[in-house]
């Protein structure tokens, strides 16, 4: 079963299969330059720290950070601001009328189950609805953002004076999701919610896959089912990798450095940023402890 909540926590055939000393790091080949993607995991816990060794010199061997965001100049004010505007029917329509009132009675049933109360997201989107659940839930386990792995590098990056590029904008994050049509929303949200109630496991064995690089694992859990809602596949993993794979083609043999760290489920399957590099002749080699 796809797990979209781990997606809010939140590597194909052409990579090699995961030892158990591997880890969620690669090294493109063919450059002349250091190029280096890391796999995170956005929300985890004080004690999944300190990092493997191999990646802390990664961290430090890098003379750029890239992400997803610009996390060192992101600005809260106008976060919120767009938040706010992305997140809330332009029509006023609440909730329950944008998924209708059987499917909100679900989906209340479910939430409460977790002890979660959909009336405090009413007058929202599905598809806020949907990350903020994943929070919800996420957080009722330990795992904290600002433990996650762009948070605890961006304050390292932050104390050393790198340099922090994004390779999207908020806007464009939140708007991708904001585009969706209303039914393709209302599957993401219901679909949340049934993965919430058997993400206590699961999470733990995701975190252990992930530790150690184990691509098959995170393959099949990232992307078990994420094809069952085509509309989301693409605007949430394959247009962004293909915009993110044409700004990291043009960092290639420059004179700097770069660490690119961006959600896992970017660097798993046939439409990955890696895969999508080693089509434009960039292959990868996954990065052992």
């Amino acid at each position: 079963m796809q797990r979209l909540i781990s997606v809010c926590a939140s590597l194909a055939c052409l990579l090699l299969a995961a030892a158990t000393n591997a880890l969620p790091l690669w090294e493109l080949e063919g450059t002349s330059n250091t190029i280096r993607l890391f796999g995170s995991v956005h929300f985890l816990r004080k004690e999944d720290y300190p990092l493997p060794q191999a990646i802390r010199r990664s961290i430090d061997d890098a003379d750029v950070l890239v992400m997803e965001l610009d996390m060192d100049d992101l600005n809260p004010i106008q976060a919120q601001a767009t938040l706010t505007q992305l997140a809330v029917d332009p029509e006023g329509r609440d909730l329950e009328v944008l998924i209708g009132t059987r499917n909100f009675a679900s989906a209340s049933r479910q939430a409460a189950a977790i002890d979660i109360d959909l009336e405090t997201l009413r007058g929202f989107e599905p598809w806020f609805a949907a990350l903020q659940i994943s929070q919800m839930r996420l957080a009722q386990l330990g795992l904290d953002p600002s433990q996650g792995v762009e948070s605890q590098l961006t304050m390292q990056a932050r104390a050393e004076g790198k340099p922090i590029i994004g390779l999207e904008t908020l806007e464009s994050q939140l708007g991708m999701m904001d585009s969706l049509p209303t039914d393709a929303q209302t599957r993401f949200l219901l679909v949340t919610l049934e993965e919430a109630a058997e993400i206590d496991d699961l999470m733990d064995d995701l975190l252990k896959a992930w530790r150690q690089g184990d691509v098959d694992t995170l393959e099949s859990e990232l992307l078990g089912g994420l094809k069952d809602q085509p509309e989301l596949h693409a605007a949430l993993l394959v247009e962004r990798n293909r915009n993110w794979t044409g700004r990291l083609l043009d960092l290639i043999n420059d004179d700097q450095d770069y660490l690119i760290v961006v959600g896992t489920l970017h660097l798993v399957g046939d439409d990955s940023v890696l895969a999508m590099l080693a089509r434009r002749g960039y292959p990868s080699r996954q990065v052992k402890r």
